[in-house]
């Protein structure tokens, strides 16, 4: 017999799953009717023979799978309830966020960071920042013998870069991380009439869409990247701010038993918001505990795989895994933590592409979702692991 505890985690664990199946919902068709739907607008607007329905079938499925091996059903997925993640359980009374900017909400998991030969940006990417950061860090690499950063402003549609508002005046050698730029945002200068007054110079705009771009002495970018377009990041606007602000102090004044169950709660919020950079600077530290739970690279891993670092965010769970399998705590917290990082593996995987170790991790969390008699889960991975099957079969 399940505890009310249990039955309360596996209350959240439904809604972790459905959040995560609905990063880019579809809405009417099931999937093969969607697949119609694609070859019929593909003949429409090309005006050539028209896709074949198997082939439409396949496109719709790998559109999907790409993107978060979401299914296009909606009676297999219902629309989402208020986002609730396993280890933000300790945050759950003390603190929400709207995940809403006046930009929109960003993409589900995003694939990129996958080329150790690229030095694509590792922050800030893909996320919105109240204050500047403090640092630019990107992926080493191998060889390299020193780098030059550049920061970006984007046109108002997003489709290009139009300014480069910054250059690191020497090459930079021997390190992967530089403080963020000093921007002057005012500039004394003195009139005829000796008063002195500030007139603006350069200032970064909240809802403006910056990027960084790293370049190696051999010329390789980190636009290289593939997860590049969507790299970039956003200063919030005040008013979404002065929120952010109530929303933290209200996390500060929980009751928090450890401080890592403190950190996860503010990092939590800072998730919910889509300000990842801010996230990833609290929650890093806590690796440097030999204690660390798995909570703290599961939130890790999250964060990656939502700013497109596919492979850290593949070995952050990896060492979530390793931890959950020797927790101390009963058999029923260790299979459900260890459920939830196999299928955010999976995840993560099939935003790679790579549906043989998709299909292996979903394989595994069905395993350990029989062992705790979760019906509704095996029932919903069921169904993935049959749509990758086909997707593996249907493949070139």
């Amino acid at each position: 017999m399940m505890s009310e505890n249990d039955h309360r985690s596996l209350s959240y664990l439904r809604q972790f799953m459905r959040q995560l199946v609905t990063t880019f919902p579809l809405s009417g068709p099931s999937l093969p009717n969607l697949g119609e739907g694609l070859g019929a607008r593909a003949t429409e607007a090309s005006g050539t023979k028209p896709i074949s329905p198997k082939r439409s079938q396949f496109i719709a499925l790998a559109i999907t799978l790409t993107l978060g091996l979401t299914l296009a059903d909606p009676l297999l997925y219902p629309a989402p309830a208020e986002a609730c993640f396993f280890w933000q359980a300790c945050a759950r009374r003390r603190g929400r966020a709207t995940n809403t900017r006046a930009g929109g909400k960003r993409t589900g998991r995003i694939r990129g960071g996958n080329n150790p030969a690229i030095p694509y940006v590792i922050s800030p990417r893909n996320t919105w920042i109240g204050d500047l950061p403090e640092t630019i860090r990107w992926h080493p690499v191998a060889g390299a013998n020193h780098y030059t950063v550049r920061l970006w402003q984007w046109s108002y549609a997003r489709d290009s870069r139009e300014l480069m508002i910054w250059e690191t005046p020497d090459p930079v050698v021997g390190t992967a991380e530089i403080p963020f730029p000093t921007l002057d945002v005012s500039e004394d200068i003195t009139t005829a009439d000796t008063v002195e007054i500030a007139l603006p110079v350069l200032a970064l705009e909240p809802g403006i869409y910056y990027s960084i771009e790293v370049i190696t002495d051999a010329g390789v970018s980190s636009n290289e990247d593939e997860g590049y377009l969507q790299s970039g990041f956003q200063l919030l606007f005040e008013e979404d701010y002065g929120e952010l602000r109530s929303r933290l102090a209200e996390v500060n004044t929980g009751d928090a038993t450890t401080a890592e169950e403190a950190t996860l709660a503010e990092a939590g919020v800072y998730f919910l918001d889509e300000m990842y950079a801010d996230a990833l600077r609290i929650l890093e530290p806590l690796t440097l505990d030999p204690a660390a739970s798995d909570l703290v690279y599961t939130a890790l891993g999250d964060i990656y795989s939502k700013i497109g670092l596919n492979l850290l965010a593949l070995e952050a769970y990896g060492q979530a895994l390793e931890l959950a399998r020797v927790n101390p705590t009963s058999s029923d917290d260790r299979l459900l933590s260890e459920a939830i990082i196999l299928v955010n593996q999976a995840d993560v995987y099939a935003t790679q592409g790579n549906f043989d170790q998709a299909q292996q991790r979903l394989t595994q969390a069905r395993i350990a979702y029989s062992l705790l008699g979760a019906e509704v889960e095996i029932s919903v991975l069921d169904r993935r692991i049959e749509v990758l099957s086909t997707a593996q079969w249907q493949s070139p």
